[in-house]
């Protein structure tokens, strides 16, 4: 994610803060820099106009985030090393939401990864495109489903028309996706075309609740395309160092958000 520009350029003392905070936590509410500055909040409004207006930042309804980059997509050995504690503790709260019985769609991912390895222990169907998780342990009284397709080395993932094709004839009660990037305008973005279809093929087969995972990192980022948009699911699922403001900004804008709590 690319951070704003230099504060050095700009001479405002407060501005100059203001985009030194976003920096390190990617976005601020208006509340919290009135009262960091002890300034009315309507002064605060006309800082964070000023600075949208010179691009330095995105203004959102209760304040500001930082401005998007554009996120790329990372192999799936080194993705699986970034957040893995955040990750694992992302995957195990959504595994205790689920009942036995249920059919869940899971698509390709890290996160959704450790989610299937919680669900350890629970009598599901579990209907994915996640090659990797052959790579677990499951429990025999799992059943997975496996679909077809090319697979991507890169995100040990399976696609294509042999996946569409497989998603055809089933329909879940949950369905777990994980994402590359979460933003208040742009929704739900991924870094490979291919998986776009295969998630929005499991979101109109999904006859219960869409729960996206996203570790911090992938909050207020952009991907090069268009999974969904914010109003096609019902949950996001981050974790404790997710910024408390931008969370905001997403229940306001109508998803419910759970902030997983570091047990450490």
């Amino acid at each position: 994610m690319s951070s704003p520009r230099a504060p050095t350029k700009v001479s405002n003392y407060r501005h100059k803060k203001i985009l030194e905070m976003l920096g390190l936590r990617q976005s601020v509410s208006a509340d919290e820099l009135a009262t960091e500055f002890g300034v009315s909040k309507i002064t605060i409004r006309r800082d964070l106009d000023a600075l949208a207006q010179d691009k330095l930042l995105d203004r959102t309804r209760g304040g500001a985030v930082s401005v998007s980059g554009l996120r790329l997509e990372e192999v799936f050995e080194e993705k699986d090393h970034t957040a893995k504690r955040e990750k694992a503790l992302i995957g195990r709260y959504v595994a205790s939401l689920v009942n036995d019985n249920e059919t869940i769609f899971v698509n390709a991912g890290s996160t959704t990864l450790e989610f299937i390895h919680y669900l350890h222990g629970k009598k599901v169907r579990v209907v994915t495109n996640n090659a990797a998780c052959l790579t677990l342990e499951l429990d025999p009284q799992q059943e997975l489903i496996l679909l077809g397709g090319d697979y991507r080395a890169q995100s040990k993932s399976l696609v294509g028309d042999l996946t569409i094709a497989g998603l055809s004839g089933v329909f879940s009660s949950l369905t777990v996706l994980g994402i590359n990037g979460v933003s208040i305008t742009k929704g739900c973005t991924t870094a490979v075309n291919q998986e776009t279809s295969v998630n929005r093929k499991m979101i109109d087969h999904s006859s219960g609740k869409v729960i996206v995972v996203a570790d911090h990192t992938k909050l207020n980022c952009v991907s090069s395309f268009l999974t969904c948009a914010l109003d096609r699911i019902d949950m996001i699922v981050t974790d404790w160092l997710a910024p408390l403001s931008f969370c905001e900004e997403l229940e306001q804008a109508g998803v419910s958000v759970v902030r997983v709590p570091d047990e450490g």
